[in-house]
């Protein structure tokens, strides 16, 4: 018989049948002691028992792995997330690159719409995709592949960190030690600029559009589950 379980730990509630109650929870790995149970009236949103999330710890210990709550964002930032990545090719191995990660990875590919033909950056969805596809779920990332020779920089950066500023990270790259190797420039109406490490790893930088309404799935920053 279906039931629902609302863990009373980190408060995440799941539905499954009693044959399958997982000994653990699913959100915090808390053993199933700490489940509450109540029958199934046809929705997660019609459970009765619902169990306040505790709040982050601002001074919880970033060395302690055990389970905790999602540290709490900021709102109206992005700042900082990874959004892409970046693979270079080699203009005369082009269809060798593409075939590798249609083939071998089941990726879906496409050129986008105003790239050179001959040397195309190519979208590549890692999930179900077309031209025109973003992912909806967090574990389908994407990227591009894209050529050697439209690198200017020479240092093939392989993902792309998204900014609030560009100016303002440009600035705290080199106080922190790092180098700008390509200043603020436009894509098809995106801002980027490229960037060094103290390491040597280069990574492209994307400024936020001004024409993000917030109300976008990646633009919550949703510190619990509800």
């Amino acid at each position: 018989m279906k039931k629902i379980y609302t863990c009373y730990v980190c408060g995440f509630p799941f539905a499954v049948d009693e044959s399958e109650v997982p000994e653990l929870c699913p959100s915090c790995n808390s053993p199933k002691e700490n489940y509450l149970v109540e029958p199934w009236n046809g929705s997660i949103e019609a459970r009765r028992i619902h169990v306040d999330f505790p709040k982050p710890d601002p001074n919880w210990d970033p060395m302690n792995i055990s389970y905790h709550h999602p540290k709490q964002f900021p709102p109206h930032t992005r700042h900082g997330r990874v959004r892409r990545f970046v693979l270079p090719y080699d203009d005369d191995k082009l269809e060798i690159t593409r075939a590798f990660y249609k083939d071998v990875m089941d990726w879906d590919m496409y050129d986008t719409e105003h790239s050179d033909p001959k040397h195309p950056l190519i979208f590549c969805a890692t999930g179900p995709g077309n031209a025109n596809w973003e992912p909806k779920f967090p574990s389908f990332g994407y990227g591009y592949l894209k050529a050697k020779s439209d690198d200017e920089t020479g240092a093939d950066p392989r993902f792309v960190v998204e900014v609030d500023n560009i100016e303002d990270t440009l600035k705290k790259v080199v106080e922190f030690g790092g180098e700008v190797l390509k200043e603020r420039f436009t894509v098809e109406g995106n801002d980027y600029a490229v960037i060094r490490d103290p390491e040597g790893n280069s990574m492209y930088i994307w400024e936020t559009p001004s024409t993000v309404t917030w109300d976008e799935p990646e633009s919550q920053n949703i510190s619990f589950r509800n």
